[in-house]
This record gives C-alpha cells, structure tokens and sequence, in this order.
C-alpha cells in the first residue's frame, strides 16, 4: 500500500481555497492513500467539507483522510475511498492551545477504518500524543495523523524533534505505521507559526536510520506500507516476549 503525504505551502481560512491547491499539488500523483494535514477545510460548512473530500478521493483515484474542519465547536474530519463512499468519521478528542481558548471541545474517539484487508486508524494532531487513544486497538497497519503543528518553540527544530520521536515510539510500541501530515514550517495559524512536522515512522526499518523519514522538501512525498514486513516484525516480537 502506498501512501502520499501531503504539506502544502499555505493554509488559508478559507477552506475552498486549501482544497482547491491541494487538488492542484496532487494532479499527477498516485497511490492508494492521500493523508491530508489538519484543518484543510477549515471552517466549510459540513456538507461543503464532505464534498469537497469525496470529490477529491473520486478525481484522484484514491482513498483520502481529509485532514479536518470546524464542524461547529468540534474539530472533525472524514475518510472517503476512491469511489467516494464515506469510510470513517472522526473527530480530534484533545484539543490543544488555541482550540481549547477559543471554546473548540472534545470530539468522541473512533474506531478507524479497513482497507484493502487492512486496518488503518486515524488520530488527529495531539491526540498521537495519548497513548490511550490507541489502547484496545489491536493490530493496526497503520496510524494515520492530520496535523497542523502549531508550536511557541524559536523555530521548527524543537518541535520536529519531539513530532519523529513521539512517532516513532507509538510505532514501536503498538507495532505500526504512523504518517504525519502538516503544514510546511512557514506556515502561521492565526499568528503562530507551525513547525512542518510531515513525516513517516517505521517500526521495523532496515536500517537505524530508518525510523522516522522527514519532513520532505517535496509538498507531496510518497511511502511504501510493506506489511509483510510488519507481520513479521510482530510475529519476532511475540516470539521474543514482547506482547
């Protein structure tokens, strides 16, 4: 399974004008799944949102998590599949800093989705940082997380390092893909700056230096999801006494 990441340059409030570039950024690219950062629909009414997620999973050919919106004071998101049928409603159940100052509340948690045999789960932004928010899932194949990675660190270093390795220990821990999806590091969200924390965690990687890949220079950036290899990194795992 293939999966495109994607980080646009610019977030607008204006959530037709995100989806509109993010279309344009995915034009020629393929794959099974597209990963869309948090908040690209911003405030678009739901129904707007929907379509506009559906639509772009129908044009591009692949299942799309359709980062989020403000679907009143809930941050909430949706996965449609290539042939537009809705997978997965899902909200973000923490909300962080300037959500929770401006009256954003908890969504309720979810259970993910299948796909191509396949579970996948969706955690948007902070919630990746509540392992809670992952227990009684047993054997994902991947986590998937919209993020728009607001930070009041001086620079994206800090940020990013805490992102890779907070990603890197759910994968190791709970035996699973995590890709990340955000806002390229010039970004501001209402007069903050984001920190580009785009990025892919391998819990098994063939080398050391393959735990966390990113962020990507490139706006869409592609991974393979080898779950034959994950299988058998769980299959080692059990049989070492790591269960």
């Amino acid at each position: 399974m293939k999966i495109l990441l994607v980080q646009p340059p610019h977030w607008s409030p204006d959530g037709h004008a995100n989806f509109d570039a993010i279309e344009e950024l995915v034009r020629s690219a393929e794959g099974d799944v597209l990963l869309l950062p948090e908040l690209a629909g911003s405030s678009l009414p739901r129904a707007d949102y929907l379509a506009r997620v559906r639509a772009l999973a129908e044009g591009s050919g692949m299942a799309v998590v359709g980062g989020s919106h403000y679907d009143g004071a809930v941050n909430r998101g949706a996965v449609f599949d290539a042939g537009g049928g809705l997978l997965l409603e899902y909200d973000k159940v923490h909300p962080y800093g300037l959500e929770l100052r401006s009256g954003v509340l908890p969504g309720r948690p979810s259970g993910g989705f299948e796909l191509a045999g396949r579970r996948l789960h969706v955690l948007l932004c902070a919630d990746l940082w509540y392992s809670a928010s992952l227990a009684g899932h047993e054997s994902l194949d991947a986590v998937l997380v919209p993020a728009f990675s607001v930070t009041r660190w001086d620079g994206p270093a800090p940020a990013r390092e805490l992102w890779q390795h907070m990603s890197v220990a759910r994968a190791y821990e709970f035996m699973t893909y995590v890709a990340v999806s955000d806002w390229h590091h010039e970004t501001t969200y209402l007069g903050h700056p984001c920190a580009g924390v785009t990025g892919f965690a391998n819990p098994c990687p063939e080398t050391h230096s393959g735990f966390f890949t990113g962020p990507p220079d490139a706006a869409v950036s592609a991974y393979e999801l080898d779950f034959d290899r994950l299988d058998a990194f769980r299959h080692d795992r059990a049989e070492r006494g790591f269960r």
